[in-house]
């Protein structure tokens, strides 16, 4: 499982642990007008390297931020940037939509240690509040000469496997985005329609952090979660628009040990395009989880 640290631990780490590696995941959506490669140079953790997600994103998929699943290219960009299975890898953004975690299930998707995989509680902003060293400037990364990747396919969901989902349900789908979208709200994307997969939970990502951006208690966050009749003996999958914030609870549900959870990577971006199966106010009875092995 990956770990949540405070700025005192990485501080900690950063002084007196060897092949330590921290890493500025930062990613926002395109109305935000925000250049993340940017604010990194104008400021970042002492020694951060910065991660650019749009690298591991399917260009030639009509899709938005679907994951790359070319081996070969993930390992040239893992190389570039001098990142390898030894490290330990801290990982901080400077997003609203936390996409440390997006970067934390991609690396568990590319078959990296999830122990050796840590995030920053409350990203950049915790980390200047504690008073921790910053730089500005680019940062030049000692390129690696291996990198060994083992795509984890079990992490990710498809389309046709939430259609059978659907109709043989095994699986708990938990929607991360706004209860207003969930709802049948309008859509911001162009062609998507409004509403949700029948059966699924309605859990914003928001819900899950405290006003200053750091998660809530975990035994808070169990509470909320059983508390909408999710059954964590059983499995769960998430998703929201485009599959960036759904793995927030999939980092949470590491945190609860939870290990049978996947990330459905189309989300509603796919589904809601997709002419069938789409309820655009769908209030159905939650299917009954059959089931299955833990």
């Amino acid at each position: 499982m990956a770990w949540l640290i405070n700025a005192a631990q990485l501080d900690k780490f950063r002084k007196n642990q060897k092949n330590v590696l921290i890493v500025d995941a930062s990613w926002h959506l395109p109305n935000e007008n925000r250049h993340p490669k940017e604010e990194f140079i104008a400021k970042h953790i002492v020694g951060a390297r910065f991660l650019d997600l749009d690298m591991f994103h399917d260009k030639e998929n009509v899709l938005p931020n679907m994951l790359i699943r070319d081996e070969n290219h993930i390992s040239q960009k893992m190389c570039e940037l001098g990142i390898t299975n030894e490290q330990k890898i801290i990982f901080y953004d400077q997003s609203n939509l936390h996409t440390s975690c997006r970067a934390i299930w991609m690396f568990k998707v590319f078959g990296y240690n999830p122990n050796q995989l840590y995030l920053l509680d409350g990203g950049f902003k915790t980390w200047e509040m504690y008073g921790g060293k910053t730089e500005t400037g680019d940062t030049r990364n000692s390129v690696s000469k291996s990198c060994t990747i083992n795509f984890e396919s079990r992490f990710i969901r498809t389309l046709m496997q939430m259609k059978n989902n659907l109709h043989h349900p095994t699986e708990q789908v938990i929607d991360m985005r706004h209860a207003v979208r969930f709802a049948g709200g309008l859509e911001p994307r162009v062609g998507v329609r409004s509403g949700h997969i029948p059966g699924s939970f309605s859990f914003p990502y928001s819900t899950l952090f405290e006003p200053d951006g750091r998660f809530k208690p975990l035994e808070k966050i169990r509470k909320q979660i059983t508390g909408m009749g999710i059954d964590l003996a059983y499995p769960v999958v998430t998703m929201c628009g485009s599959g960036v914030t759904a793995s927030i609870l999939n980092f949470v549900l590491d945190m609860l040990n939870h290990d049978q959870h996947a990330l459905y990577d189309g989300s509603w971006s796919e589904w809601g395009a997709s002419q069938l199966y789409v309820s655009e106010h769908s209030l159905e009875e939650r299917p009954v989880i059959r089931s299955v092995d833990r």
